[in-house]
């Protein structure tokens, strides 16, 4: 059985690589996309593991992304990240969803990284 992929898809580049160095301290694969359409060109519905996504990305937005995937067969729990406040509006809507977690950047890494073990174990 393959390993859980940690799914990155945040379009600040620096981001991407900072979070993919603290996930690869759990010795799991890692994907990092820059956007919610090229994780979707190049993943498949039965892939298995979490997702650290962006709320704010250019095209489709993170939001936008977590609707999308709870529409079809996907089962990938998801960790938001965000840099911007608006007054818990983005989040309530992410949380409803079924958000495992909504992380203000700049976040602990230590509570990114319980958020992805926790998120690891829903998909057990």
């Amino acid at each position: 059985m393959a390993l859980p992929v940690i799914f990155v898809v945040d379009d600040d580049a620096a981001i991407r690589r900072a979070v993919r160095r603290l996930l690869l301290s759990l010795r799991l694969p890692v994907q990092m996309f820059a956007s919610a359409e090229e994780f979707l060109a190049n993943i498949t519905s039965d892939a298995r593991g979490c997702m650290v996504l962006d709320v704010r990305l250019p095209g489709m937005t993170g939001l936008q992304l977590q609707q999308r995937l709870s529409e079809g067969e996907w089962q990938l729990p998801i960790i938001f990240i965000t840099a911007h406040d608006d007054g818990g509006e983005s989040r309530d809507a992410a949380m409803r969803k079924g958000a495992t977690a909504y992380l203000r950047k700049p976040f602990d890494r230590a509570q990114l990284l319980s958020s992805v073990n926790r998120a690891l174990h829903l998909t057990a």
